[in-house]
């Protein structure tokens, strides 16, 4: 495919306030040349033509092309041949087992997970999407990457563009522009709980990495990616059903798109994800949480230490741990030390905390080079002892030698003292939990009401502040002349938003949170809800910088934590963590910041699938509209269709 841009817009961000901008004429690309496998193999880690490749601070970018195809697709389909029977045909291109269990899902490219995005820093990417879902639209969200200067690629419905619609093609094209582990999932309706989702990896040179020092590899088969898997589609749960497929809970959990599934006490066995090391080396590993319900979820290597060296894709401070707490969209790098016997052994993930009562497990195996067998020992849900924990399950981190909280981590990233101070520019509150609805309150004449049912009689919508979020009738990014004023929340003098008035308990409208450039912005993240779930926060554009967390304490409101801050009686570290993803505990806080350099719309939410899609998200404006990057010419557009009826029309006759 040929390019047909010829005129380009090169744009240079010069402050918080003004970017320089001036066109050139560019010779229009071939981009078939930099077209990349759909399946990356390490062999492509030293050829000319593959993005995966030593990155060097002083070679020049490269330009890094994708297809990819958005389809209808099955697990245990024709190319599956004899599978399991053969275990060799379980590998085949397009065979997707997940767990041996035949359903139908949607891909890009007939795979599970997605193809693997693998460049360097400061790499162009461009990302042609067709969807060929049949009448289901769809758009692709780069999660950990900032997007800088490029907001209308984040991939937000409604936000930050139009929806792609079916049998159209849409071209994604932005700069790799952080390092670290990051991710890759739609972003439209319950698409990445069926299938839509992968690992993105930009790297940097191992002279630029503060932890290059401690490992000998870095290879894309060792990027592990986490999914929790159902047996019927996502919208299937939605709201819930009673009596089989139950609520929002997972079947499975798989590794790289494979698991197992036990009935009445046998599990199927299909072959596991197989990751594998040589005897004396030491091997960066990417931890990539792709779950999508509430659940907790704890990672072990059987036999192996595992030293962490970065969180969401952010360089920190090592920490020697036993096991790692993970939740939905997040991210850990860990060093793991190949210096055991040379044989196979087990990597196990299993439900925690709010889960542990659903006994669910799933494996994968970590061989040593020179073992001629991949076979492990099932040890069933307990698995391994747990040891030292990093993000131990709802932020409980007295004792330090049970488990390690994020707010304890110390960043290898410089952090700016204005981060640090105790009064911050801005302080924005958010409470979350959800509403409760009657029968008689939810099933009315002309009422609609979105909700889900997570277990027997509870009828919930997601609320932050007491407002659900709904998206707008157009992208708020690049239409926000089009909006509905009635869609959006009343504002507030300080730029938060309100439900009318009259409303009664809560609300449903377009949560906007307005926020100037250059400020430093405090946010409280405060869990109201219950069932003991940590939901895991995301925010689009920004890594925060995590200043405290835990468990409010006799009787301590988020008003006593934001005093607390300000008289230096609850202690900052100087040097906290970047984060893009937190597990806030149950029933208690989390306290962030950023500094705001990065204008545009901006989604925060949580990262719980079935409640961001119930409401449980607000969207940041930093900046106002004149201070956003522009979207290039031609830019899709929607909106709505509803022109005024009068009482006689006339109609069109040959």
């Amino acid at each position: 495919m040929v390019s047909t841009l010829a005129v380009a817009v090169n744009c240079i961000f010069l402050s918080v306030t003004l970017y320089k901008c001036s066109a050139y004429i560019s010779e229009a690309v071939n981009l078939e040349q930099y077209l990349q496998p759909d399946v990356i193999k390490d062999r492509h880690y030293f050829s000319n033509t593959s993005c995966y490749r030593p990155c060097d601070e002083s070679a020049a970018p490269k330009i890094c092309y994708y297809k990819w195809v958005l389809k209808d697709f099955k697990t245990m389909g024709p190319a599956c041949r004899n599978c399991p029977t053969n275990a060799t045909d379980c590998f085949r291109y397009h065979c997707i087992t997940a767990d041996g269990y035949e359903r139908g899902l949607i891909t890009v490219n007939q795979q599970l997970p997605g193809p693997s995005v693998q460049v360097c820093y400061g790499d162009r990417i461009v990302i042609d999407v067709s969807n060929m879902l049949q009448g289901q639209t769809s758009s692709l969200h780069w999660h950990g990457l900032y997007q800088y200067g490029s907001p209308h690629m984040d991939g937000v419905p409604m936000i930050t563009q139009c929806p792609i619609q079916g049998m159209t093609d849409f071209r994604y094209d932005f700069k790799a522009g952080n390092y670290g582990t990051m991710y890759w999932h739609s972003h439209d309706g319950f698409q990445k709980q069926d299938g839509i989702q992968g690992a993105f990896v930009v790297r940097t040179s191992k002279t630029l990495d503060p932890n290059g020092h401690l490992y000998d590899y870095d290879l894309a088969s060792h990027v592990i990616f986490i999914s929790d898997w159902m047996h019927s589609s996502a919208t299937e749960h939605f709201p819930g059903l009673k009596t089989h497929q139950i609520f929002q809970r997972p079947q499975s959990i798989l590794l790289n798109g494979r698991g197992r599934y036990e009935v009445t006490g046998n599990a199927t066995t299909f072959p596991s994800a197989v990751f594998r090391v040589t005897p004396g080396k030491k091997y960066r590993f990417r931890l990539v949480g792709g779950m999508c319900t509430s659940c907790a979820y704890q990672f072990r290597v059987q036999q192996h230490e595992l030293l962490v060296i970065a969180v969401d894709g952010n360089p920190t401070e090592p920490v020697l741990v036993d096991s790692i707490h993970m939740y939905g969209g997040e991210r850990y790098d860990f060093v793991l030390e190949a210096v055991e016997e040379v044989k196979s052994y087990c990597i196990h993930v299993k439900t925690v905390g709010n889960c542990k009562f659903m006994g669910l497990y799933g494996m994968g195996v970590l061989r040593y080079i020179g073992e001629k067998s991949t076979t492990v020992l099932d040890p069933g849900y307990e698995g391994f002892h747990s040891g030292k924990v990093m993000n131990i399950y709802n932020g409980t981190c007295f004792n330090s030698d049970e488990g390690v909280c994020l707010d304890q981590l110390v960043s290898l990233l410089p952090v700016s003292k204005r981060l640090t101070a105790l009064e911050p520019d801005v302080t924005v509150t958010l409470s979350f939990g959800f509403h409760v609805f009657t029968l008689e309150e939810l099933f009315q004449p002309r009422l609609h009401q979105r909700y889900f049912e997570p277990r027997p009689n509870h009828l919930l919508t997601s609320l932050v502040n007491n407002i659900s979020y709904v998206a707008p009738n157009a992208p708020l990014l690049t239409q926000r002349e089009d909006i509905k004023s009635s869609l959006i929340c009343p504002a507030n003098h300080d730029g938060t938003s309100r439900c009318p008035q009259g409303s009664g308990g809560f609300c449903e409208c377009t949560h906007l949170i307005r926020i100037p450039l250059g400020a430093v912005t405090q946010f409280v993240l405060v869990d109201r809800g219950f069932g003991g779930i940590n939901h895991p926060f995301h925010l689009h554009g920004y890594s925060f910088n995590v200043i405290a967390m835990g468990n409010f304490e006799n009787g301590q409101n988020k008003t006593d934590i934001i005093e607390d801050i300000s008289r230096g009686k609850l202690k900052i570290s100087q040097s906290p963590i970047l984060k893009d993803t937190i597990a806030v505990p149950a029933q208690g806080y989390a306290v962030l910041r950023i500094y705001t350099d990065n204008p545009g719309y901006w989604f925060f939410h949580c990262h719980v699938l079935y409640h961001a899609d119930t409401g449980m998200g607000v969207v940041l404006q930093v900046g106002d509209q004149t201070e956003m990057p522009r979207a290039p010419e031609g830019f899709p557009r929607c909106g709505d269709f509803t022109p005024p009826v009068y009482k006689t029309r006339h109609y069109w006759t040959p």
